[in-house]
């Protein structure tokens, strides 16, 4: 029988590994400056301290974040923040859907660790009012994008009236960052560890969506 041969070409197969490799990297330096945060107060923690837990240089360090603050965050200079610039209008789907499940693909390419884990990064930031600022920051740039990028497909899809469009824009953001903010708490709850979070996402939609439609 003849050897087997693979599919996929030597550059792209060293690509992929330099990828998952600055993944990793960049996932050991964050977890390193959660965890260095939660031991001795964010005040009290150094580059040092955090290239030192993850068995990096600082200049390796510098390479992933700009700060100890984006450490802890995971704002990463080393990969673009997720947008929705090139998303289509899918046949048959309305825009709050096609823009929900962008979303929710994006978020299953992310690693969020243990429920434990989250439950420590979030102590993290309470504890620290200007990586809670910081946070806020990101994510209204992300909402903005969102928003930006979700009037665009309805502007596309024309059945929303033009002078509505901004408010049914935001409207369909919120109804989004409900839908994520419910997926990862019963998430953070579940302890069937096979779910995937894309999982808990469609189920937070369909709740909200009934509970949305529910006559009081």
């Amino acid at each position: 029988m003849g050897a087997m041969t693979s599919t996929i070409a030597p550059a792209e197969e060293a690509t992929g590994l330099r990828e998952r490799k600055k993944r990793e990297t960049s996932r050991a330096i964050e977890v390193a400056a959660v965890e260095l945060a939660a031991e001795l107060g964010l005040g009290e923690v150094t580059v040092e301290s955090i290239s030192q837990r993850a068995d990096v240089t600082s200049r390796t360090f510098f390479n992933y974040y700009a700060s100890k603050e984006d450490a802890v965050l995971g704002n990463s200079r080393a990969f673009p923040r997720p947008s929705l610039h090139d998303l289509k209008l899918r046949r048959g789907a309305s825009v709050r859907t096609t823009v929900l499940e962008a979303v929710r693909d994006q978020l299953s390419g992310f690693d969020f660790g243990t429920p434990a884990y989250q439950h420590k990064k979030r102590a993290v930031l309470l504890a620290s009012p200007q990586l809670l600022a910081k946070d806020f920051q990101s994510l209204g740039d992300i909402e903005t994008d969102i928003a930006q990028q979700t009037r665009r497909l309805l502007d596309e899809e024309g059945l929303v009236p033009p002078a509505e469009r901004d408010a049914h824009a935001w409207a369909i953001v919120f109804f989004i960052w409900a839908v994520v903010r419910l997926a990862l708490q019963t998430w953070s709850q579940s302890t069937d560890t096979r779910r995937a979070l894309a999982d808990h996402v469609d189920s937070a939609s369909r709740i909200l969506s009934e509970v949305g439609r529910a006559r009081s």
